[in-house]
């Protein structure tokens, strides 16, 4: 469970329904090929960072409009100079194992990457054998992954400690199965 400290702010209906009218809106000025910019102005107002239009035209291949309109009222993930190993171990554990909704994944995935700069630590997580650059240690010769192979939390965390150079308070000495990375 994530620390009750890390854990985001509820939005408010209000602003949820506000938004996802907006989208809407944007969406149909879009289509009509009118000038939607007045209504991407008042979307950046409560946005967490800068949209192109194009990124209305197309999110919905990919995510729903709520998840679309959380995510852009998700707080921008920051650098937390006093989050300890603990802390982050419950976060990366958290997203590894889903338990949070598809907009809190992203914020929490953003998160993590503040926190391990240059790491990137979603590929550790979703696809080590990219992130170590040998798929041989993470799959069969016929591509499925093997099974008796995964990475911990903790193996993780440490190598993204390892990997962005940043020690955590209380982080606990961890023997790593494979060799670092070089790029």
């Amino acid at each position: 469970m994530i620390p009750e400290r890390l854990q985001r702010r509820p939005v408010s209906k209000a602003l949820l329904k506000e938004m996802s009218a907006l989208c809407t809106d944007i969406e149909r000025e879009l289509e009509s090929r009118g000038d939607a910019q007045p209504l991407i102005d008042r979307w950046h107002e409560h946005a967490d960072r800068r949209y192109e239009p194009d990124e209305f035209r197309t999110y919905w291949k990919a995510i729903s409009k709520g998840t679309f309109v959380r995510e852009a009222l998700n707080p921008p993930a920051a650098f937390d100079p006093q989050v300890t190993f603990a802390e982050a171990l419950a976060v990366l554990d958290a997203v590894r194992r889903v338990e949070t909704s598809q907009s809190a994944q992203t914020y929490y995935l953003h998160w993590l990457e503040k926190q391990f700069p240059d790491c990137r630590i979603s590929d550790l997580i979703y696809w080590p054998d990219e992130w170590f650059g040998d798929a041989s240690l993470f799959r069969n010769p016929d591509g499925s992954f093997k099974s008796d192979v995964s990475l911990s939390g903790e193996e993780m965390l440490s190598y993204a400690m390892a990997k962005s150079g940043r020690r955590l308070q209380g982080a606990p000495e961890v023997s790593l199965p494979f060799p670092l990375p070089n790029s």
